[in-house]
């Protein structure tokens, strides 16, 4: 190694092979993802096949969305959420949608919205969207059912005194795990790997949304857990419009 190569912090390391990973991981999925969509768009395929490749192209998504995620985070680490060009949260809900679906050929998927303003606009540019778009994809993720209605709010609040857009997110059969019942997402830094892995979504969320000033959580939608159903909570800091 040399004396310049030395010189570069660890952290541009660790940057740089993400960089290298993600990038092999998703051309990957891409060649995956491609292989799927032949098959279940093929004309005389059983059925049966066509439910499979479309239940696979969701576990393929999902493994590029983990490492996008992971991207995200080691870039937002020392943003300055005022300096982000501002998004509109309404429209990344409508974008977010239509992305929902080609994550989950398999699932039927609808979108309540429910006390939408005509528009939203918070700090976060692209990293809003991303936000969103995940905690939909969590939502879907945490629910058993192949018949999925979210019931989408956003309404106007704060944040540590500062004016804010709160979306919420509701999933009438979502199971959260046991450990979230509390509704702190950061109870699952005190768990077993195999445990918290179901909840890498929301950590990212957590993460970024801290990033950005503002907050996220999930709580059960009902006192006994167990019944299922999960709210899950973005809160952003408000901004003038773009």
């Amino acid at each position: 190694m040399s004396a310049r190569s030395k010189a570069v912090p660890d952290r541009d390391h660790f940057t740089f092979y993400m960089d290298l990973l993600g990038h092999d991981v998703m051309n990957n999925n891409q060649a995956v993802l491609s292989y799927l969509e032949l098959i279940y768009a093929a004309p005389g395929v059983d059925r049966r096949v066509k439910t499979l490749a479309e239940k696979a192209v969701s576990h393929v998504r999902t493994s590029t969305v983990l490492i996008d995620n992971v991207k995200r985070l080691i870039a937002a680490r020392n943003i300055q959420p005022e300096k982000l060009k501002p998004t509109d949260v309404v429209k990344s809900i409508d974008k977010a949608e239509v992305e929902l679906r080609k994550h989950f050929p398999a699932k039927r998927i609808r979108l309540e919205k429910i006390a939408m303003p005509k528009n939203a606009v918070v700090f976060g540019d692209n990293y809003a969207e991303d936000l969103i778009l995940n905690v939909l994809i969590t939502a879907v993720r945490l629910s058993p059912s192949d018949d999925i209605t979210l019931r989408v709010t956003c309404t106007d609040g704060d944040i540590k005194g500062r004016p804010a857009w709160i979306t919420r997110v509701e999933e009438k059969n979502a199971q959260l795990p046991p450990f979230l019942a509390g509704g702190n997402v950061s109870a699952t830094y005190s768990q077993d790997i195999s445990t918290a892995v179901k909840t890498t979504g929301m950590l990212f969320a957590k993460m970024l949304a801290e990033s950005l000033g503002g907050d996220f959580e999930a709580r059960p939608l009902q006192r006994d857990a167990k019944k299922g159903g999960a709210e899950f909570t973005v809160i952003l800091r408000r901004a003038e419009g773009p």
